[in-house]
């Protein structure tokens, strides 16, 4: 399972981890939301997001900062 923010949520990254069969929990910003729901029935499906999994996510970066400094 891949954790990320928002900043790596482009349809080629999600493309390339399912691909790969990695599962990926990355919430989707609120630009390509809009973005999406204005194509109406092209726009696809919204991202599912497994809350519970994202919230372990500040155990990452909490552990990078730890390091940095």
């Amino acid at each position: 399972m891949l954790r990320g923010d928002k900043a790596y949520s482009s349809r080629a990254i999600r493309s390339t981890l399912r691909r790969r069969g990695i599962k990926c929990v990355i919430p989707e910003p609120s630009d390509q939301q809009k973005h999406r729901r204005n194509r109406g029935s092209r726009g696809g499906r919204p991202v599912g997001l497994d809350v519970e999994a994202y919230r372990g996510r500040n155990v990452v970066e909490r552990g990078y900062s730890n390091f940095k400094q």
